[in-house]
């Protein structure tokens, strides 16, 4: 393949990717559906939806290619509602991630071929379709990651909490007082989202623990469904002082033993490249040492 012809492939992607960014960008005709669900919307007994910098970037990828893609993004929701993120938002990330390493590639190649320099067609669509597929799969790895640091982050808090809340509950009469007092303790983000739950509650006349349950259903967190159980528990009567405490013992001792089996793996990671080190310095002490030593006995 020539180097024209190596150009042309790679102009014609470019021109379908920008093709693609300006249809993207050109303004929607408005939708005479949504706009009237939005006048006629009532207040949601749920709690607002964190936002995001990629929310409104989303919208530079075209409606149809980001359903498709929402359908395939390998990340139960639990772990984006924890991070605050909406499956258009990872969708929109990933394909523009893919779109940019199926591009660069290409547009290298472009630049190579007008130099003069000779390059082979299958380099760059083989180059473009490995970083593609990175560019596909590396978000998802990171929502992974950083769920799971967020549920970690959630049961460090949630253990204070349970502490305050066995506190407000000795020193208050009624369970939906410790819950909402003990809430507005800290400014975190768990905490913000239980007070949240707690008075979204309150302003629907529901019982606390209701919304946290759902709370911990939808972030995935089960020791924060154990909490509202134990609440509930206790507005039958039930003394569960004790119980708070002990719950709040088990998650620290969870985190403890996270926090040891971390530095394990942490120190195992470290150990195999000092090995490799020690076993290179020592190859190369002995390695002359021995190749004289038989040179000389022969």
């Amino acid at each position: 393949m020539t180097g024209l012809q190596l150009a042309a492939i790679a102009g014609s992607l470019i021109a379908s990717g920008s093709l693609l960014a300006v249809r993207a960008l050109r303004p929607a005709p408005p939708a005479l559906g949504a706009a009237l669900d939005r006048l006629s919307v009532q207040p949601s007994v749920r709690g607002p939806v964190p936002t995001s910098p990629s929310a409104t970037r989303s919208r530079l990828v075209p409606h149809r290619v980001l359903l498709a893609a929402e359908q395939r993004l390998g990340v139960p929701g639990t772990d984006l509602a924890i991070l605050g993120m909406t499956r258009a938002d990872l969708a929109a990330r990933k394909l523009r991630l893919a779109l940019l390493g199926l591009l660069a590639p290409s547009f290298i190649g472009v630049l190579m071929a007008v130099a003069g320099v000779p390059f082979g067609a299958a380099i760059p669509v083989a180059a473009g379709v490995g970083t593609a597929a990175v560019g596909w799969f590396l978000p998802t790895a990171d929502v992974r990651e950083n769920a799971r640091a967020a549920r970690q982050e959630f049961r460090s808090n949630l253990e204070c909490y349970l502490t305050l809340v066995a506190g407000e509950r000795r020193a208050r009469g009624s369970v939906e007082q410790a819950l909402e007092e003990a809430a507005r303790v800290s400014g975190s983000v768990p905490f913000r989202r239980m007070h949240q739950a707690v008075r979204r509650s309150a302003l629907a006349g529901r019982k606390p623990w209701t919304d946290l349950r759902e709370l911990g259903d939808e972030l995935g967190v089960e020791e924060l469904r154990g909490l509202a159980d134990i609440a509930a528990v206790a507005s039958d009567g039930a003394s569960v002082y004790n119980t708070l405490l002990a719950t709040a013992r088990t998650l620290r001792h969870a985190e403890l033993a996270d926090a040891r089996t971390q530095a394990n793996e942490v120190s195992e990671r470290m150990a195999r490249p000092l090995a490799l080190l020690v076993t290179g310095l020592t190859l190369f002490v002995l390695v002359p040492f021995l190749i004289r030593m038989f040179t000389t006995a022969t």
